[in-house]
């Protein structure tokens, strides 16, 4: 059975919510299907009536078989307009009016319906700066993140993905023979084609060849898929349609995902989706945001994601970097350089910059530990980090600079699973007996969690009727807002 894990670090607080739900009389007749179901994306109405709706594993029987058919005929039902299945995730996109969201709710089949929240390519810190490099020049990031004291020659060892805006095709400085890609949508254009340079730029940091000319890459060379989400003007997406490109990500065979890219709106059916990929053996890094304040950027901010925050030339923190508990690592993310359309090269500033220099380390490190699993590889890069700012992990460097020799040489001392004293605290358990609620009622329980917990384990067993456990950090958790749940029915839960 599974163990939920959090970042839990200082005193805080935890809450435990059991609630039941009701047994609705009516649900949807199910009519067979003689011929494969057509999900086309219809003319939006507005940005505000895109949502996610997620299904209970009581509509299929199981999260491995999760049907379409009987998912489309309850938006039918209700009215929606059904946009595109998240697959893998239990999850449909629609269009609702207020109508459908509201008949929607009332079927006990479904788990849950949010708000399809933006997701945004991060603006530059400051204006590009063309460079013309007259031989090969490696980026001062590659030796501050240690990509030329780790060399790998074999670059089909690993594959990354890079959701954003394209790619450049054919640069005399990028993979060309080792690259495939794909479209997110219609929309965007094709993938091997950036007119915008954001994606280009990040996939040279990751990537560039070490060929005697231009710059050269964390991972030089190594094999990349492409997703482009965003079309050449940069414009907003969905955070179902990035679900959907992690998802093509992993068809496309990579194991670590680049996502410079982000948006403030927290999403539950996003979280999960992220969590998913990565209990499915994928390493999620993104960046941590151009704010320069302490407000939380998604994907960044989820746990499953890696969160890199931005450092200069000199080590110190980028003024534009987003600071908070969920920073993870940091990177170089000012005025680097790298590869630009068409067939150029610039000096970006950003978190978007930084993201793929610890990907490419990520990558990098795991290419010569193929033994170990990702969150070992993860565990890894935060152990030997290079600390900055406070001692230990801080919210403005995290761990601190990833390191790709330090983490590399650490698992050939101490094995995949890490060495030293593992620390942590006295294990506590407890329970709450004979729990009793309402239909339809919540009841909650509050825990204060010592510092230094890095696990925690919370089961509801035994009773009857479909206790349902939800559970938030530093918050009351409600069916839209939480930081965990399981996606089981009846009252066996974890």
């Amino acid at each position: 059975m599974s163990i939920t894990r959090f970042k839990l670090s200082t005193l805080s607080t935890l809450m435990l919510t059991a609630m039941s739900l009701p047994a609705l009389a009516q649900e949807p007749v199910f009519q067979g299907h003689t011929e494969e179901a057509k999900l086309q994306s219809k003319s939006k109405k507005s940005a505000s009536n895109r949502y996610i709706v997620r299904f209970k594993e009581t509509l299929s029987g199981g999260k491995n078989s999760f049907n379409n058919y009987i998912a489309l005929n309850y938006l039918f039902t209700a009215g929606a307009e059904p946009l595109f299945a998240l697959n893998g995730q239990q999850a449909m996109v629609a269009e609702l009016d207020e109508y459908s969201l509201e008949t929607l709710r009332g079927f006990s089949s479904v788990d849950s319906i949010e708000i399809d929240p933006k997701r945004y390519v991060l603006p530059l810190a400051k204006s590009a700066n063309q460079i013309v490099p007259f031989a090969q020049s490696t980026p001062y990031g590659i030796t501050m993140v240690q990509g030329h004291l780790l060399p790998q020659s074999n670059t089909s060892a690993r594959k990354v993905c890079v959701i954003d805006t394209g790619y450049n095709l054919g640069h005399p400085d990028l993979p060309y023979g080792n690259v495939s890609g794909v479209a997110n949508n219609n929309a965007v254009g094709r993938w091997n084609n950036d007119g915008n340079g954001h994606g280009t730029h990040v996939a040279g940091t990751i990537a560039a060849e070490d060929n005697n000319q231009g710059v050269v890459g964390v991972y030089p060379g190594v094999d990349l898929h492409i997703v482009k989400i965003f079309d050449d003007n940069g414009q907003w997406t969905y955070a179902s349609n990035l679900v959907n490109a992690i998802q093509q990500c992993k068809d496309g065979g990579a194991q670590v995902v680049n996502m410079s890219l982000g948006g403030g709106n927290y999403s539950s059916s996003e979280n999960t989706a992220m969590q998913n990929f990565v209990d499915g053996g994928m390493i999620l890094v993104a960046a941590a945001g151009n704010g320069g304040n302490s407000s939380k950027s998604y994907p960044a901010s989820y746990n499953s994601v890696i969160s890199v925050a931005s450092v200069t030339s000199s080590e110190s923190r980028s003024s534009f970097s987003q600071y908070n508990d969920q920073v993870e690592l940091a990177g170089p993310g000012s005025s680097v350089n790298s590869t630009y359309p068409t067939n150029t090269y610039r000096s970006l500033s950003g978190t978007s910059m930084a993201s793929p220099h610890v990907a490419g380390v990520a990558a990098l490190v795991w290419s010569h530990n193929s033994q170990c699993n990702n969150q070992q590889i993860r565990a890894a890069l935060n152990a030997t980090a290079k600390d900055k700012g406070a001692a230990g992990r801080d919210n403005y460097y995290g761990h601190g600079i990833v390191q790709a020799k330090a983490a590399s040489d650490y698992i050939a001392a101490n094995g995949c699973q890490g060495g030293g004293d593992p620390g942590g605290v006295t294990p506590v358990n407890g329970s709450l007996p004979n729990l009793q609620g309402n239909q339809n009622g919540w009841t909650h329980y509050t825990w204060d969690i010592p510092q230094g917990v890095k696990e925690m384990a919370l089961t509801i067993t035994g009773g009857t009727g479909d206790a349902d456990l939800y559970v938030r950090y530093n918050a009351q958790p409600d069916a839209n807002n939480y930081t965990c749940r399981p996606w089981k029915n009846g009252n066996e839960e974890q």
